[in-house]
């Protein structure tokens, strides 16, 4: 865990129900990284439970995935424990939200390996994300066209759980319209049957059991208890098991596809 180095620069919001967030910076390796220090209250975690640890271990399986997603680490910043999650080094950085219409009806044309953004899309119903829209996409321009990385995952895992006040196995997480109405703006249209889905659900599944525990123990004890980290091992590997069901009827739902 980082417990050096890192300065506060600015208290950027502190929210009762979301936590908060501080704009960090440290020297290292002599270039200075920019980050954005999150840690939850005593009346943010009524909430969304343990905000550092579905940040980390979102990460961790992003990255297993390897879905570009912001760096995040554990840290203790002025007697705060949380996570930092580390902007990238990019002279011009963008929400998704801030990119023209253009680029959101013709993202085959702008944006780097696309289909990246399809796994994204299964990745997020997998941990139950229920805050994933434009302004968690950050994008950046790579020649002519734009590459992305995704932040914020507070709202997934055991955030969703607490945030909307469902247990991890009640039915309600099969359906994902039920849960989450936001998408990323163009990318629904983009998808356009569950062919285009199925290898992400597949390299999903296929990931061993006993990885997937590692993972979750791999996240300090101190971010993530011993009982929450059984809930979450529960959660993980009973969508991973069902996840081409939810898919699918997501796709059948929202793209009104008979077929599937």
């Amino acid at each position: 865990m980082n417990t050096q180095n890192w300065k506060l620069v600015k208290k950027l919001s502190s929210r009762r129900k979301l936590g908060t967030v501080w704009l960090v910076r440290r020297s290292k390796a002599e270039q200075i990284e920019t980050g954005y220090f999150k840690f939850s209250t005593p009346q943010s975690e009524r909430y969304i439970g343990p905000l550092s640890g579905n940040e980390l271990l979102a990460y961790q399986l992003a990255s297993r995935l390897n879905l570009p997603s912001a760096r995040v680490e554990a840290a203790r910043i002025e007697g705060q424990l949380g996570v930092v999650s580390l902007a990238r080094a990019e002279h011009q950085l963008y929400k998704w939200t801030q990119m023209n219409k253009q680029i959101h009806h013709n993202i085959e044309k702008f944006v780097i390996c696309p289909d990246r953004l399809v796994k994204m899309f299964v990745f997020d119903i997998w941990i139950c994300n229920i805050d994933r829209h434009g302004k968690n996409l950050i994008v950046y321009p790579v020649g002519k066209k734009y590459d992305f990385y995704l932040i914020d995952h507070g709202l997934s895992l055991l955030g969703a759980m607490q945030w909307q006040g469902f247990s991890w196995d009640h039915p309600h997480w099969d359906t994902v319209l039920g849960y989450n109405l936001n998408y990323v703006r163009g990318l629904s249209k983009y998808i356009r049957n569950y062919e285009q889905l199925d290898p992400y659900v597949k390299e999903i599944q296929h990931i061993p059991d006993h990885e997937l525990e590692a993972l979750v123990d791999s996240v300090p004890p101190i971010i993530l208890s011993h009982e929450n980290k059984k809930t979450v091992k529960l959660l993980l590997l009973s969508r991973q098991k069902k996840l081409h069901t939810i898919v699918q009827r997501w796709v059948k739902h929202y793209k009104r596809n008979p077929e599937v």
